[in-house]
């Protein structure tokens, strides 16, 4: 373990795991008798300091520009981009929007597709009802189907690599997807000014200690549809 401790530490632990399994399962089986060694192995191997990286963000005064630089382009994964930066979500959430969640300017994604497991009520206004009309009649199910298809013929939703291929053709590589939750992150907090709360729940974040997540039973639905609605308009440059 040692050559790769510090030098590809990720990996590492990896086969330390499985290692840890292999040893576990002979021990079990009755072909090995001593401890596992992988125990406490760590207190033997080299620190690791790992330091934090964070995801590319784009700065929250540059995005009306990138917004208008996707209004320009046509193709399926330019409107998910759209919908994803509007709606602030996830990449898989956007990726795998449905019609069936969508009722009223309404977006409910359901637990089973949430990192917290619980449903997420999206507010929708201008722009993303107007992506989703645009896209009306391409698939029963999908949203945002790819070209692909699973081995019963149902369409499949678009990969992550889509984004990858889109930033590429617009020559944009200042900036991750997930780290767009960043920029909303930061408007909120410059420009906005909106409660810390509400904008960790336009997130899907769960925000305050044990005893406030607790007691915080609302969504903050109505305040954070008002939020909404003033980021449609700033990623409109309006």
């Amino acid at each position: 373990m040692t050559p790769i401790w510090t030098e590809k530490h990720d990996t590492a632990k990896r086969v330390k795991q499985r290692l840890s399994t292999i040893f576990d399962w002979a021990k079990g089986a009755g072909y090995y008798h001593s401890e596992n060694p992988t125990n406490g192995i760590e207190r033997f191997l080299p620190a690791v300091k790992r330091s934090v990286e964070h995801m590319r963000a784009l700065p929250w005064r540059e995005l009306p520009t990138l917004m208008k630089q996707l209004s320009k382009r046509e193709g399926i994964s330019a409107r998910t981009l759209e919908f994803l930066i509007l709606t602030v979500t996830r990449s898989g959430e956007a990726r795998g929007a449905r019609w069936s969640e969508i009722q009223d300017g309404l977006w409910v994604i359901p637990k089973e597709r949430m990192k917290a497991d619980k449903p997420h009520r999206v507010p929708l206004t201008g722009k993303a009802l107007d992506v989703l009309e645009a896209l009306r009649g391409l698939d029963d199910n999908l949203i945002f189907p790819s070209n692909r298809r699973d081995r019963n013929g149902h369409t499949k939703p678009q990969s992550d690599q889509v984004f990858v291929a889109l930033q590429k053709r617009m020559k944009r590589t200042d900036f991750t997807i997930h780290g767009l939750r960043s920029t909303f992150r930061d408007w909120c907090s410059e420009y906005a000014h909106a409660e810390r709360g509400v904008a960790e729940a336009a997130l899907a974040h769960a925000f305050g200690d044990k005893v406030e997540r607790a007691y915080a039973r609302s969504d903050m639905f109505d305040r954070r549809r008002e939020l909404m609605k003033r980021w449609g308009q700033f990623c409109l440059g309006k």
